[in-house]
């Protein structure tokens, strides 16, 4: 089997070690099945894991579609 080169930032190394050690196989084995799915650490998750962080970042109403209020003058021209 080819042998490939690799460099990663240290935070990014510790994190393959621990994953290397929890799952007891090697680092290369971790790294083989990650592109053999097409995906890396960075894309593995549900959406809700990757942006949990942004729910309620926002302020204003709840559900702007319950209210027909805030619906008004939806789809129109801002220069009409």
């Amino acid at each position: 089997m080819p042998t490939v080169t690799v460099k990663i930032p240290p935070a990014l190394h510790r994190r393959l070690e621990a994953e290397a050690v929890r799952r007891r196989t090697t680092k290369s084995a971790i790294l083989r099945e990650a592109f053999s799915r097409g995906q890396t650490e960075a894309t593995v998750g549900s959406f809700y894991e990757r942006a949990k962080h942004l729910i309620g970042a926002a302020s204003g109403p709840g559900d702007l579609s319950t209210n027909p209020k805030h619906l008004a003058g939806y789809g129109k021209s801002r220069n009409h």
